[in-house]
């Protein structure tokens, strides 16, 4: 089962191409000290580079032995110590080679230029020692060679002139932010140089493909996608498993146990909990839903016991223990796409009469008993939706209301990646959360936490990035992908074994 909608493809844009990445070159590409064996300090050496002259210098106004004089002057300090210290200044720059893999990873099929603020015998400099380095770019401007210097707007329109480059299809880093926004204000795609890892990932979210990096991660990690709690105990479940394997429709990615009857959560002994843990009907009802290997009398068998488990108002209780009396909104959902998908959902008309409440009411604002995000309730709605279009005729206006409501506000990548599967199936454009995902992705394809579920009773959360970055690559790509009446087979399941 897949959750999105026949609209969703006019609302979610292929992702632009940059076809032009503009770099600078100190604190970017080349790292540099500014403590020398002279009396000018750091401090004083910085203020320099900082001053009038500096830039006038930099500019090819005025000769470098001019610069160094009025600079001393100006900071009543030698001459000699001035020359000294740019010297060893120059000598002391180091090229940063993480930068620099990355930069010719970024180079097939686009142009890579440096636009740098430096003087012409610093650039001379630059070109006899660190050649290799240079190499990398099809263009180097320099303020020298211009005379102009960032964040000058007009420096900015050389360089886009002079490689013919479209503003709104070329990336700009710089560690400096006045000159980032100089960029942005012409169109392009602005990136402050802070630390390296958040230009890497900002670079390659921008560069490359996300749904083949998001997939390209869950293939790497097939078999290991590991839910995890947020005190870092590691859980061995079903439930993420089978919603991944529903989300991606490939047996290959998961381990999960296959049951003839109802499913339980975990995969061994309950982890956290009692080691005995009951069955319960929302993994079983995932588990019936998105499996095709059990015999249609027995899955008539377990929802009859799940109508068994129904509480005086008619609502299926959690788990298959009466013992433990609970209810969740969330976990009526799926189970009546389980109960709808095999035309018994009439069954359970008290039980869409609560949900309907929950929506309408905005009930699930909070998250519910265990689930953390409220996206997790309208998520669920849309695996429901599927199955039963006369439910989701009944509650489509107030499930669009709730969704436009949710436009905007703060989430972690799990709670942006169903709320734009949501947004998607509505047909409300959800662009800006859906660029804010984007942006989450990390270096090796995946998303980070998202937390999803929770122990009821002690409120500890379960994560899963297999399961975040499954969500993610379908909030992505948009397309239309429904229920059919062809289940996701597992001939290549390779499970922990049968109950």
């Amino acid at each position: 089962m897949a959750y999105l909608s026949k609209r969703s493809s006019k609302l979610s844009p292929s992702p632009k191409k940059y076809d032009a990445i503009i770099f600078d070159l100190g604190d970017v590409l080349f790292a540099w000290s500014a403590l020398t064996k002279t009396s000018i300090s750091p401090q004083v050496l910085r203020s320099i580079i900082q001053s009038t002259t500096w830039f006038k210098y930099e500019r090819g106004e005025i000769s470098e032995e001019e610069c160094y004089a009025t600079v001393a002057l100006e900071k009543c300090i030698s001459v000699n110590d001035v020359r000294r210290a740019f010297q060893e200044a120059r000598e002391s720059l180091t090229s940063q080679p993480l930068m620099t893999d990355l930069i010719r990873e970024l180079k097939p099929g686009r142009g890579i230029y440096a636009m740098s603020n430096i003087s012409a015998e610093d650039f001379a400099f630059l070109q006899t020692v660190k050649s290799s380095d240079m190499d990398l770019f099809d263009h180097c401007f320099t303020s020298s060679a211009a005379g102009k210097r960032k964040p000058d707007i007009l420096y900015f329109h050389h360089v886009l002139e002079r490689t013919g480059a479209d503003p709104s299809r070329t990336i700009y880093v710089d560690d400096k932010l006045s000159n980032v926004q100089a960029a942005c204000s012409l169109g392009m795609a602005g990136i402050l140089y802070e630390d390296f890892k958040t230009v890497e990932r900002t670079l390659r979210n921008l560069c490359f493909d996300s749904t083949s990096r998001g997939e390209s991660f869950l293939k790497r990690h097939a078999g290991q996608h590991l839910s995890y709690t947020s005190t870092g105990v590691v859980i061995y479940e079903n439930f993420a498993q089978l919603l991944i394997l529903e989300a991606t429709r490939d047996p290959s990615l998961v381990k999960y146990t296959r049951y003839n009857g109802p499913f339980n959560f975990f995969r061994g002994v309950g982890e956290l909990t009692t080691r005995d843990f009951p069955c319960d009907v929302d993994t079983t009802s995932i588990g019936i839903t998105c499996s095709d290997y059990m015999s249609l009398a027995m899955k008539n068998q377990v929802m009859d016991a799940i109508l068994d488990l129904r509480n005086p108002d008619g609502i299926p209780q959690v788990y298959f223990d009466a013992s433990r009396p609970r209810t969740d909104p969330a976990v009526c959902v799926n189970v009546l796409t389980l109960f709808h998908k095999h035309s018994r959902g009439q069954q359970l008309k008290k039980c869409l009469e609560w949900v309907e409440s929950v929506l309408r009411y905005r009930g699930f604002s909070k998250g519910t008993r265990y689930y953390e995000p409220p996206e997790a309730f309208l998520f669920f709605l849309t695996r429901l939706f599927q199955v039963a279009p006369d439910v989701h005729k009944r509650l489509a206006p107030v499930f669009a209301d709730c969704c436009r409501e949710r436009l905007g506000i703060k989430g972690d990548a799990l709670a942006l990646a169903m709320r734009v599967v949501c947004c998607n199936f509505a047909g409300i454009n959800a662009s800006g959360d859906l660029l804010t995902l984007q942006s989450m992705q990390e270096i090796d394809g995946g998303w980070p936490d998202g937390w999803f579920y929770k122990y009821g009773l002690n409120g500890i959360r379960i994560a899963n990035r297999g399961f975040t970055t499954a969500i993610a690559i379908n909030a992505i790509k948009g397309e239309e992908t429904f229920v059919n009446d062809k289940p996701v087979t597992v001939e290549s399941y390779r499970g922990t074994g049968t109950r």
